[in-house]
Formats: structure tokens, C-alpha cells, sequence
């Protein structure tokens, strides 16, 4: 059962939805990457926070995985692994179509002329893929 509340015994909590030692160690790495701000990644600098970060073994700059090694490493795993990947990358990818269809261009009359919103490539994004450091 739900127990009624009066507005008077509900408070207000803003919380700030990024950790703050978390926002602080990104723009600690973005700084590396990207020096005086430069919109361009330093390709020795992203080598070295993969390392530090254990992302890339020392001594490897291989950190471009061509499309044959990725099969090889693939057809490699158990079956049961090679059926689990594909079962996500299914999973995933009808969600990502899904997800796209909804994004659409809206335009809509409004008093005094019209409102509305356009959807258009970019260059580059970005994407946070959690990586369980936490």
C-alpha cells in the first residue's frame, strides 16, 4: 500500500548526475589527449593512457585490430561464447534500428511561424561504453 505524502513532507534533492572524482579524472585524460585543446587526439598520448589504464599491453602499438584477427579471435572462442556475441549483437542492433527510426525530423505550426527540430550527420561522436572499473 502507498503511503500518502503532502507536498510539505516531500523534499526537493538535486544531485549532480556526474561524480565529481569521475569528471575530474576524465578532464585529467582529455587534457592529455587533446593538448592546448586541440580538437585532434595525440596518437602517443592516447598510447599512453591505454597503457596506463591497462587497455594495451606495454611495447604493443597495435591498437588497431584488423578484420581477419577479429574472425580468428572469434572462431576461437567456445560455441557457447561465439552464440552469446551473436545473441547480443543481435540484441543490440535491433535496438539501435529501433532506436534510429524514432530519431526523425519534426516540424510543427506554432502561433507566429513553426517549431521544430532537424536530425543531421556529424563528423564525429562519441559513445561511454562502461568498462566495470568502478
Amino acid at each position: 500500500m502507498l503511503t500518502r505524502r503532502t507536498p510539505d513532507e516531500v523534499t526537493l534533492e538535486i544531485k549532480d548526475p556526474v561524480d565529481p572524482t569521475a569528471l575530474s579524472q576524465a578532464k585529467s585524460i582529455l587534457s592529455e589527449l587533446r593538448p592546448s585543446d586541440s580538437p585532434v587526439v595525440c596518437p602517443s598520448a592516447l598510447l599512453s593512457v591505454a597503457r596506463r589504464l591497462g587497455d594495451l599491453p606495454e611495447g604493443n602499438d597495435d591498437y588497431i585490430v584488423s578484420s581477419e584477427k577479429c574472425k580468428e579471435a572469434f572462431d576461437g572462442l567456445k560455441e557457447e561464447d561465439r552464440k552469446s556475441l551473436l545473441n547480443i549483437y543481435g540484441r543490440v542492433k535491433a535496438f539501435a534500428e529501433a532506436q534510429r527510426k524514432s530519431v526523425v525530423d519534426v516540424e510543427v505550426d506554432i502561433p507566429g511561424g513553426k517549431a521544430g527540430h532537424s536530425v543531421s550527420p556529424c563528423r564525429a561522436a562519441g559513445c561511454y561504453a562502461p568498462g566495470g572499473r568502478y
